[in-house]
C-alpha cells in the first residue's frame, strides 16, 4: 500500500520553480498524481460527459499521452475513481493548457486550481517562459479564476468554439509566478476560513474546466 505525502501548506499548493511532486493528496482527501494509460477510458468517459460538443475521441489521449517529451497529463482521484485531468504541452519558450476539468460533484474543493498549479510549475519546470490558454468568453467565473493566477487577457478568437462563442487568449508571463503564488497561498488559507464560518452553503472555491472552463457543462475544446 502506498503512502501519499501530504499536501504542502495549508492550501495544497506547492512552491513554483520545481517540478510538482505527485502524487499529492489535498486536503480534501483528493488526490494529484500522473495520468496512466490505464486512465484513458474512464478519462475519455467523463470527457463526453463534461464537454458533449467538442469532446476529444479516445485516440487524441492516447496520442497525447505518448509524447512525454512535450505533454504531461494529470488526474484527480477520488474515493469513487477520477474526478477530473490537466494536460499541458510545453514547446520552448511556450507552454499551452491542453485541457483542465472538474467534474461538477467536486466544484468547491480546489481541485482545479490544484491542477493548474501543478501545471504551471510543470512549464517552468520545462524552460517555458509564457503559459498559454483559450478560455470562452461568456465564462467570466473561469476568467476570473486565470487573473488569480496572474493571466492576462492577450488576444480574441472570434467564433473560436462550434457554438459561435468567441475564445479569449491569456497569457501567463513566468517570472510573475512566485508573488501570484504566495498571494494565492494567502487567498486560499483565507478562503477556508470563511467557507468553515458560512457552513455548507458558504461560497465555493473555483474550479475549472476544458481550457480553463469552469462550469463544466459549457465546453470549451482546442
Amino acid at each position: 500500500m502506498n503512502v501519499l505525502p501530504e499536501s504542502s501548506g495549508a492550501s495544497g499548493i506547492p512552491t513554483p520553480g520545481t517540478a510538482p511532486v505527485l502524487p499529492r493528496r489535498l486536503d480534501s482527501g483528493v488526490t494529484i498524481r500522473d495520468m496512466l494509460p490505464d486512465d484513458i477510458p474512464a478519462v475519455h468517459e467523463l470527457e463526453v460527459r463534461l464537454f458533449p460538443v467538442d469532446a476529444w475521441p479516445l485516440q487524441m489521449f492516447w496520442d497525447e499521452l505518448v509524447q512525454p517529451e512535450t505533454r504531461r497529463y494529470l488526474v484527480a482521484e477520488g474515493p469513487v475513481g477520477i474526478v477530473g485531468y490537466a494536460g499541458l504541452m510545453c514547446v520552448e519558450p511556450i507552454a499551452d493548457v491542453q485541457t483542465i476539468a472538474v467534474v461538477p460533484e467536486y466544484e468547491g474543493k480546489g481541485i482545479g486550481t490544484a491542477l493548474l498549479t501543478d501545471l504551471i510549475a510543470e512549464g517552468r519546470r520545462r524552460g517555458a517562459a509564457d503559459i498559454l490558454l483559450e478560455v470562452r468568453a461568456d465564462n467570466p467565473r473561469a476568467q476570473q479564476l486565470y487573473i488569480r493566477f496572474g493571466f492576462e487577457q492577450i488576444h480574441v478568437r472570434k467564433k473560436y468554439y462550434r457554438d459561435g462563442v468567441d475564445a479569449l487568449i491569456m497569457r501567463l508571463q513566468l517570472e510573475d509566478v512566485l508573488s501570484v503564488h504566495q498571494d494565492l497561498v494567502h487567498q486560499d488559507i483565507v478562503h477556508q476560513d470563511i467557507v468553515h464560518d458560512a457552513g455548507p452553503q458558504g461560497a465555493q472555491t473555483d474550479e475549472a474546466g476544458r481550457a480553463g472552463e469552469t462550469a463544466p457543462t459549457e465546453a470549451d475544446q482546442k
